[in-house]
């Protein structure tokens, strides 16, 4: 498909819930007076085309995290020996000691804010 005719409001942003219930809804107003076989013929030829979306999707995603080079395997030899991972060996360009100063700027702020709140209350 050509991206210039590509829709990025569709699937529009909906809430989680109410997507949900829109597919319940369509799934039961379907249902309509079918017997069970003209359901289960209508039902698996739905799945279908889920299917084939969310290998098409999966396949994208593949081919996007190999050019982004952000392919993280974990059932390489090199993963599994300890030796292949984002917390080993800088792969996803920071080190363990950049990410405990950040985990600990976090715990910090949240401190400040603690105390903070802890003030307008006894105010």
């Amino acid at each position: 498909m050509d991206r210039n005719y590509h829709n990025t409001n569709f699937p529009p942003n909906t809430d989680p819930h109410l997507f949900a219930m829109l597919a319940v809804t369509v799934g039961f107003a379907s249902v309509g007076d079918y017997n069970a076989n003209e359901q289960n013929s209508i039902g698996n030829w739905l799945i279908l085309v889920g299917q084939y979306i969310l290998t098409h999707a999966a396949q994208q995603q593949l081919i996007e995290a190999r050019l982004e080079n952000n392919n993280l395997n974990t059932n390489s030899k090199k993963h599994k020996n300890g030796t292949g991972g984002p917390f080993t060996d800088n792969e996803m360009g920071k080190s363990n000691q950049t990410q405990r100063d950040e985990v600990e700027f976090l715990l910090d702020a949240v401190e400040k804010i603690r105390q903070e709140l802890n003030n307008l209350k006894e105010n």
